[in-house]
């Protein structure tokens, strides 16, 4: 085993500084069955906010599909409850394939993540937030979904 030479060893703590995300105040995904999502199936996540006055979020949806997804677009059902018993629900929608079938997203194989932004500069109570997202396409099996994620990050 190689060990590396004094004048790297300030490099590890560069690096480690610099890959740190400190903006990210929550991010989790959740594995889709592999036999596909099922309309009925929502996936809920609990952010438990300790929010500063005056601080504001993004919301970011995030996705991995494979190519055994049919489709070039996906609808997405999205239910809140905020601390305060405040309830509503978003239809949304996001592309991820170009007009000639080239997927969109990051990955060099055959598994594409994409993280859409779904709200912007949001002023956060303190308190449990739960977020449940469901899909809401024609089809009730969707196949080709391997994650779906959702992350709060402070606005820049």
């Amino acid at each position: 085993m190689k060990i590396l030479p004094n004048k790297y060893l300030f490099l590890v703590p560069l690096l480690f500084f610099f890959s740190c995300d400190r903006e990210k105040i929550y991010d989790t995904y959740v594995a889709i069955n592999t036999a596909g999502w099922d309309a009925s199936f929502s996936t809920e996540f609990k952010v438990d906010i300790k929010a500063v006055k005056g601080a504001e979020f993004d919301y970011l949806i995030g996705l991995r599909n494979n190519n055994d997804y049919l489709y070039s677009n996906i609808f997405l059902f999205l239910d809140v409850e905020t601390p305060s018993g405040v309830t509503y629900t978003d239809t949304l929608q996001y592309l991820l394939a170009r007009p000639d079938g080239k997927w969109v997203g990051a990955g060099l194989g055959a598994i594409k993540h994409n993280l859409f932004k779904y709200k912007e500069s949001q002023s956060m109570e303190n308190g449990l937030y739960k977020f449940n997202i469901s899909h809401g396409m024609r089809s009730e099996l969707l196949t080709g979904i391997e994650d779906i994620g959702f992350r709060i990050e402070k606005t820049n």
